[in-house]
């Protein structure tokens, strides 16, 4: 007996883990990159003992993120077409994102040599540049995602705003984690520890309005079209429980609002471990839960 197949459905998601760990990854250094700010840009004195360390790590991370994202394309030689005139488009995001990423990684290497020489007149021009670029660069992996309307949880104003906090948070969060491990191993001179407290008061106004916006996003759904209640109902509290919400930034922001560890350096360090947790697990649902009703439904 002949079979005809009239119809092929391949149910895996067609943007993947690589894509996650690219987001997540580009978050902290973006977020690395405005603290580095704080000294040689913005004038705060009391940081630039940290700028250049924070300037280098950010490159580092930085430098491990292609590798994801090449990985993740299937056609690896595709990364490349972001880069050559003739793929051009003004009006792909993905366009203006491959542009932002090169000025980006170079202005930030200028940035960082500036710091190393300790030129702050040249420092704080490139660290304004670098600044404006990984602001943009931030806002082009949030609107790739925005702009799908077949994806109802992604598809919202919100978007950039909840990148835009997450890396803050993040990337606060690991240089906190780096200065602790810094001063542990006794790398070079000793970092303040009022910088690393510091950076853990400078995090919760980052969890505030991460966890504003994902109560609005809430409030929107359960009070939405059926389509929003379903995203709510078999997503977000599904197949991607919030608990990493719960757990790790609601509670990072209880212990560095109200408990009296919040003005420890190891109090600090444990919240940006479940901040850490927290911004993974956020980066995690968008990229994987927009596509479920997609695939499974």
């Amino acid at each position: 007996m002949e079979t005809q197949v009239i119809m092929n459905a391949f149910h895996h998601v067609t943007w993947g883990e690589g894509i996650a760990i690219y987001f997540f990854l580009l978050g902290i250094s973006i977020g690395v990159c405005v603290v580095s700010t704080f000294g040689w840009v913005f004038g705060i004195a009391r940081y630039k003992q940290v700028g250049l360390l924070s300037s280098i790590f950010a490159i580092i991370v930085l430098l491990i993120i292609p590798p994801f994202l090449i990985a993740d394309l299937g056609k690896p030689f595709r990364f490349f077409y972001l880069f050559m005139p003739g793929y051009w488009h003004a009006t792909s995001p993905m366009s203006w994102g491959g542009a932002f990423l090169t000025f980006y990684m170079t202005f930030m290497a200028i940035y960082a040599w500036f710091i190393y020489k300790n030129n702050p007149k040249w420092a704080k021009v490139f660290g304004l540049l670098t600044l404006i670029f990984a602001i943009s660069l931030r806002w082009y992996t949030s609107v790739v995602m925005q702009l799908n309307p077949a994806r109802g949880l992604n598809h919202t104003a919100l978007a950039p705003l909840v990148f835009f906090a997450s890396a803050f948070i993040s990337g606060t969060a690991v240089l906190a984690i780096i200065f602790w491990l810094k001063n542990l191993l006794k790398l070079g001179d000793r970092i303040d520890d009022s910088v690393i407290i510091e950076l853990g008061r400078i995090m919760v106004y980052g969890m505030t309005f991460e966890i504003f916006f994902a109560f609005s996003e809430y409030m929107q759904m359960v009070y939405g079209t059926e389509e929003e209640f379903v995203n709510l109902k078999y997503i977000l509290l599904g197949v991607m429980k919030t608990n990493y919400f719960l757990v790790g930034l609601v509670v990072s922001f209880v212990i560095m609002t109200f408990t009296p560890i919040r003005k420890t350096v190891g109090g600090v360090v444990f919240a940006s471990i479940l901040v850490l947790i927290a911004v993974w697990g956020i980066i995690h649902s968008w990229v994987y839960g927009g596509q479920y009703l997609q695939t499974f439904f």
